[in-house]
């Protein structure tokens, strides 16, 4: 398996998802950070007035450097975080740089914030394994496993988990339809899912007990391949003040541990109606990754210990 395989496979997957929508993420990154570079009265403007009709704090926006792909997803976050008052201040404006019709283009489509989202969302599976590729110290050993893994997470947000359990990466059969997630369950991120729905609209509401029910099917590790990130994420949704993850990015966490969830190993008993539930799920705060030392999958035990018992 090459070094080459991941910085090759975000720069595939970025153009064809450019080819496809039309946005180039790093485009509008660097046309938002050389706006306001060097702009006493531009950064003015917006601080002074936007951010204050937004009530919004103001945060100087950042300049994207091609050649430091890390960078990419801070100038991503921090546009999404001001995102209201960039709105607000291209759409009030009325200037003919080229640079400038660009924003307002973009800040007048309301698909370029979900497009944001899906960065915000998708650029941290890569993050993780740039981060050890960058390393001072030997690492050469971690590659092997971490590349697996880091595969098995691109994978996953788009292929059922009973396409990838007990499976080598060399034998995913990841362009087989049937071992493809239908649309509305591809991880495309919680928030991206939740923007793209309220801009179009769509959806009917289940009644709150009978969603209560159906959503609670995720504790049950039996049944994880069957579920979706969006059963854990409704009780986050739901009970607000016993799971306070509201932020974009926490609930990106959410379904990055949601997916690692799915694809554990995971023994079970000879008698599965023995497997202790609050047991595994109180055990799942102490599993570490190897790479960061933090804990797998510290948003969700707590959610699903709460609703185990």
């Amino acid at each position: 398996m090459p070094l080459s395989y991941h910085p090759n496979t975000a720069k595939h997957a970025g153009q064809r998802f450019m080819e496809i929508s039309g946005f180039d993420p790093e485009d509008l990154t660097v046309d938002v950070g050389y706006w306001f570079k060097r702009s006493t009265n531009r950064k003015g403007y917006l601080a002074g007035l936007i951010c204050e009709f937004h009530e919004s704090e103001y945060m100087e926006m950042l300049l994207h450097i091609s050649v430091q792909w890390l960078s990419l997803e801070r100038c991503i976050t921090r546009i999404l975080r001001q995102y209201g008052p960039l709105t607000s201040y291209f759409k009030s404006l009325n200037e003919k740089q080229p640079r400038f019709r660009r924003l307002v283009d973009a800040f007048s489509n309301p698909l370029t914030e979900v497009y944001l989202l899906f960065y915000q969302a998708t650029l941290p599976v890569f993050t993780i394994l740039n981060l050890l590729l960058q390393r001072e110290r030997s690492s050469i050993f971690q590659l092997h496993g971490e590349m697996t893994k880091f595969i098995k997470k691109l994978c996953a947000r788009f292929m059922k988990p009973s396409a990838l359990q007990g499976r080598q990466v060399h034998d995913i059969l990841y362009k087989d339809p049937l071992n493809q997630l239908p649309g509305e369950k591809l991880n495309v991120g919680f928030t991206t899912r939740a923007t793209l729905n309220r801009l179009l609209e769509a959806g009917d509401i289940t009644p709150q007990e009978e969603a209560l029910l159906r959503h609670t099917r995720f504790v049950d590790v039996q049944q994880r391949t069957e579920c979706g990130v969006e059963d854990a994420l409704y009780f986050i949704d739901r009970f607000q003040e016993l799971l306070p993850f509201h932020g974009p990015e926490e609930q990106d966490k959410v379904c990055e541990e949601f997916l690692e969830y799915q694809l554990m190993d995971i023994p079970m008993p000879q008698d599965p109606t023995t497997f202790n539930v609050e047991e595994f799920w109180g055990s799942m705060s102490s599993i570490k990754c190897k790479v960061t030392d933090k804990t797998t999958v510290p948003t969700q035990s707590p959610a699903a210990a709460k609703f185990s018992l």
